[in-house]
């Protein structure tokens, strides 16, 4: 990893404070306290850096990867779940093979580390959450991963040219860029387990779209670590999350707003009823 200019800074959100993961006493028994871990994909690269920046957990990865050059004998080495996404069946051999993991999966062994997008994307924002990693209603460990060096290795069909136009881009030519930049910085965020809720453990398409929702927050988190001085992340972190909390209580009572001048309205016409039957009588 280091030969080919790959250094990954590592980092633990610890009760909400970010440490090197280095600091943490008996990582490896930490890292290994869930069954799965999710993470956002962006490139062939995550398969070797989150291997060994997360104690070599296990992968679930497409069958065709197993020809690739270097990546196939790594799946190999590392016990990748392999999965045939070509055949008509492959969705439910992934469950199943997510179903068999969890079942002998026992706290101390090597979690599944699975990215429930499915595919690569730009690294911007998170894609929909496939249901496969949330179906058995276990405890997931999310990890988001964020490239910082000059050249962005995210595996794309295309790219937005200057003048906006869309122009292919091949493997060939993600290798080229590879090679042609010397250095590869990058940062993982290892988070604290997502223990899901009883709703959630009854709806994965739920349990799924919350861990997304919160991936997306740890992901913007992530986003203005990478570009904040050392000195400066409590703070700005405290103010982010701030904003965020007021942002979330503005929805809630936004979302509420209708349910109290219904409730309100009712309560006149009840008032009103009862003073109509006091003239009455």
């Amino acid at each position: 990893l280091f030969a080919n200019g790959i250094f990954p800074t590592v980092l633990y959100d610890k009760n909400g404070q970010l440490v090197p993961l280095v600091d943490v006493d008996d990582r490896e028994a930490m890292l290994r306290s869930t069954p799965f871990m999710v993470a956002n994909h962006i490139s062939y690269l995550d398969a070797l850096v989150l291997p060994l920046a997360l104690q070599m957990p296990k992968f679930m990865s497409m069958a065709s990867v197993r020809n690739y050059p270097l990546f196939g004998t790594l799946g190999e080495d590392l016990d990748f779940v392999w999965v045939n996404r070509g055949s008509k069946g492959s969705r439910s051999e992934a469950v199943q093979a997510i179903d068999a993991h969890v079942q002998a999966w026992k706290p101390g062994e090597r979690p599944l580390m699975i990215f429930p997008e499915g595919t690569t994307s730009n690294g911007t924002s998170l894609l929909h959450f496939k249901q496969g990693a949330f179906m058995s209603g276990a405890p997931v460990r999310p990890v988001l991963l964020k490239h910082t060096g000059s050249w962005d290795p995210a595996v794309t069909d295309y790219l937005m040219t200057e003048d906006g136009e869309r122009v292919l881009y091949s493997d060939g030519e993600w290798a080229m860029n590879f090679w042609a930049n010397l250095l590869h910085s990058c940062t993982v965020l290892v988070c604290e387990p997502y223990i899901p809720s009883a709703e959630e453990k009854a709806d994965a398409s739920l349990y799924a779209k919350n861990v997304r929702q919160f991936m997306l927050e740890k992901q913007r988190e992530l986003e203005l670590v990478c570009k904040t001085s050392c000195d400066q992340v409590d703070a700005v972190l405290q103010e982010w999350r701030r904003r965020l909390q007021l942002q979330r209580r503005f929805v809630a009572e936004a979302l509420d707003a209708p349910k109290t001048r219904l409730r309100m309205r009712l309560t006149k016409r009840h008032q009103r009823n009862l003073q109509g039957r006091a003239v009455e009588s």
